[in-house]
């Protein structure tokens, strides 16, 4: 069974019995701000199916985030592939205002490099993901768990780059993928659950990631 073990956290597989703890956060209005919309039960649940399902294929996905001094889950995080729709829109020399707007430097992403051309298409990225309880937000839990999944896709997966895509006016996890040693590399347009939704790109890469 995949587990992933911090200095606090244990990293772990969701199960059915994770159900009322993921409903505290997916439910949360002021947790979901950046999906749009809170969760209903069935939406929950598909959520929780789509997870069990990618521990089967690929083989990892989004974890319960759980407290290893009391066993409580609280949120989730992990590496999963996501699809960014319409490459072109995502510059490798993120513009001056974008970069000014969230106060960092800029990198840029061999994957991305080669990707783009003149025909928008649709690219796969492995994303680091995190979501939390809104009372256990601002404790370093998320930066922590991000961390370690990070160093679990480049030592584990072996993949050279991981991605974070952001909302732009999602002001904690900009800051905790600035903390975990991500870069600035783009910017798109992410059409989820009917809306439009301005997305930032971060990257880190395994050849200069360090934290």
């Amino acid at each position: 069974m995949l587990e992933i073990m911090t200095e606090r956290c244990c990293l772990r597989p969701m199960t059915d019995a994770d159900f009322p703890a993921l409903c505290r956060y997916l439910q949360d209005p002021g947790v979901m701000y950046a999906y749009g919309h809170a969760f209903s039960d069935r939406e929950v649940w598909d959520w929780l199916r789509r997870q069990q399902a990618r521990y089967v294929v690929p083989g990892y996905g989004a974890l319960a985030v759980e407290l290893r001094e009391t066993g409580e889950m609280i949120g989730q995080c992990g590496i999963t592939m996501q699809d960014c729709a319409g490459v072109t829109a995502f510059a490798v020399d993120v513009d001056a205002d974008t970069a000014a707007a969230v106060g960092e430097e800029t990198g840029t992403s061999a994957l991305l490099s080669e990707s783009i051309d003149a025909t928008p298409r649709t690219l796969q990225v492995p994303e680091v993901g995190y979501l939390l309880a809104k009372n256990y937000w601002h404790h370093g839990y998320a930066t922590e768990s991000a961390r370690a999944c990070m160093e679990f896709a480049f030592d584990v997966l072996g993949v050279p780059e991981v991605f974070s895509c952001i909302r732009d006016d999602n002001r904690p996890s900009l800051e905790v993928a600035r903390r975990d040693g991500m870069e600035l590399c783009g910017r798109f347009n992410k059409h989820y659950y009917g809306q439009d939704m301005e997305h930032l790109l971060y990257v880190a890469r395994k050849s200069s990631w360090a934290v």
